[in-house]
Order: C-alpha cells, then sequence, then structure tokens
C-alpha cells in the first residue's frame, strides 16, 4: 500500500473519530485497492474483517467475508455489494445481505448502509438485524397458519351452512306419495328459494301425489311471506301434486286477515295430523274411483 493512501484512510479515521470507534454499529472504509479499516464493533461482528490496514481484493470479499443472497445459498455478487456500489460512487440504503463462514456457521443478517468518500474510498455502516429476521420469519409462517386455518374456518362454516340449510328445509315422507315440508323460523328469499328448489325436486324424484306444507313452527307471517308459500303451492301443484297447508297458528291467522291475506284455492288443515288424514282420505277416493 502506497504512503498516500495510508495517510488519507489515516486523515479519514481521525476525522470520523467517534463515528469510526464508538459507533455502536460495525464501520469498514475501503479505497478501491480494497484497502481497509474497520471500527471494533465490526471486526468482532465479523472476524474475517480486519481491524486494522489491510487490503483484500473486493473481488474476493463474498468468499472471504462469506456473504450470500437472501437463498443463504447464493454467493453474493460482488458487483452488487453495497460497499462496492460506493466505490462507484453509487449511496445504498438499508441492503440486506446474508453472512456465514465457518468462524460463523450458524450465519448472521446484515443491514449496510455505504456511501461514497473523497478520494475514491467508501463507507459502509452495517448491523445486525438477525433477531428481526427471525421476528419477520415467525410472523410470515405465523401468517401461513392463520390463513390455512382461516381457509378451514371458511370450508368449516360452509358445510355447517349447508347442513343448517338441510336441517332448515327438510322433505319427510310421511306416506306413500305424501310428502311433507316441515317450516320453521323466518322465511326470507334466499330460504325460500332453497326451499322451493328441494320440494320441487322432491315431488319429482318421489313422484308423490300430495305435499303437506306445515307452518306449525312459524310464528310471524306477512305478505311477502304468504306471497312465498302461495307461489310454491303453485309451483308443486304443477307438477301434478295436491298442496295442503296445515298448522296455521291463532296469531298468523290474525295477521293474515288484518293484512287481507288468504290462502284461497288452497287446501289448510288445523294441523300435521288433520292434513295427513285429509290426503289419505283422497287417496282412498282415487283408488275407488280408479277400481270402478
Amino acid at each position: 500500500m502506497s504512503l498516500d493512501s495510508l495517510s488519507e484512510l489515516e486523515k479519514l479515521r481521525a476525522m470520523m473519530g467517534v463515528l469510526f470507534d464508538h459507533n455502536p454499529d460495525g464501520v469498514c472504509i475501503s479505497d478501491a485497492a480494497g484497502n481497509m479499516l474497520t471500527n471494533p464493533v465490526g471486526a468482532a461482528m465479523l472476524p474475517a474483517l480486519p481491524q486494522v490496514d489491510s487490503a483484500i481484493n473486493p473481488s474476493a470479499w463474498s468468499q472471504t467475508f462469506g456473504l450470500f443472497m437472501a437463498d443463504r445459498k447464493t454467493p453474493h455478487p460482488t458487483e452488487s455489494l453495497p460497499l462496492v456500489r460506493a466505490l462507484h460512487g453509487e449511496t445504498v440504503r438499508d441492503y440486506e445481505l446474508f453472512c456465514k463462514s465457518q468462524t460463523m456457521p450458524q450465519g448472521i443478517w446484515l443491514s449496510v448502509t455505504a456511501s461514497p468518500l473523497p478520494n475514491g474510498s467508501a463507507v459502509a455502516v452495517f448491523r445486525d438485524i438477525s433477531q428481526r429476521k427471525r421476528l419477520e420469519d415467525d410472523l410470515a409462517q405465523r401468517n401461513i397458519e392463520l390463513g390455512r386455518q382461516t381457509d378451514e374456518n371458511r370450508e368449516l362454516i360452509e358445510r355447517l351452512r349447508l347442513a343448517i340449510d338441510e336441517l332448515s328445509t327438510p322433505v319427510l315422507e310421511l306416506w306413500e306419495d305424501v310428502l311433507a315440508l316441515p317450516i320453521v323460523g323466518v322465511v326470507d328469499t334466499v330460504r325460500s328459494t332453497r326451499m322451493m328448489d328441494k320440494a320441487l325436486s322432491e315431488v319429482v324424484n318421489r313422484r308423490c301425489r300430495f305435499v303437506i306444507i306445515d307452518i306449525t313452527g312459524v310464528d310471524v307471517i306477512d305478505t311477502s311471506t304468504a306471497d312465498r308459500f302461495m307461489k310454491l303451492a303453485r309451483a308443486i301443484e304443477l307438477l301434478g301434486a295436491e298442496c295442503v297447508i296445515s298448522g296455521v297458528q291463532p296469531a298468523v291467522a290474525q295477521t293474515l286477515t288484518d293484512l287481507g291475506v288468504s290462502f284461497r284455492g288452497l287446501v289448510t288443515q288445523r294441523n300435521l295430523k288433520r292434513a295427513l288424514d285429509f290426503c289419505m282420505a283422497r287417496r282412498q277416493q282415487e283408488t275407488r274411483r280408479a277400481s270402478a
């Protein structure tokens, strides 16, 4: 190393005294030939870095110091190292790379900021961010697990919804050719659509003759709900089955009367038993007429 180069480095070190010697981060100053000075923190962090003046060709920095890309396996290209870029006049901030060597087999993550200095030199300030990276990796893994659990919960909710839909609109075969559709709770547009699809499908598949719509479990009814029941009953009749409404509660009957709504044209029975008796009687009548 020439005396001039050594003098320049010593001047820089004197000018940056506190920053260089007492900085809590590692500090490394280098010229274009790779003559380096490193502060005590930097030398302790990366034992391969020379604390006193020493020349290491920049092309050998990745191999000498064990510098790798983010995958922790690919040796870091020399031309994109922060200090090399700073030697070419570029300022680099918070550049992350992985460092691993025989003296540090577990490796550490570094965040490097590098800037050019006068006379073709450059300075790099680096800190160990391994703990932060571990926390980030843990957080990323937890997010993956949370995403997987969210997907599983979404699938479970969908299965439960389908099960609830199945239970909320059961179609029961009470007798040969007689189906019952017991309804409990509020019948909104979505539920009425599912209920109609299921009921009509069962009428066709089982080739039934009667369908009893039992609304014993319906405590509140309005014009739109009554209209949905009427449409369901008409659709069932279009398929050749006879529809019977059973279980109209007194409060519901009063509400329908106040609203001016009626099930005119439909057979209504007091309860499910009476409705089944009606269907059986009609079935016997049809059998007698057919045999006469």
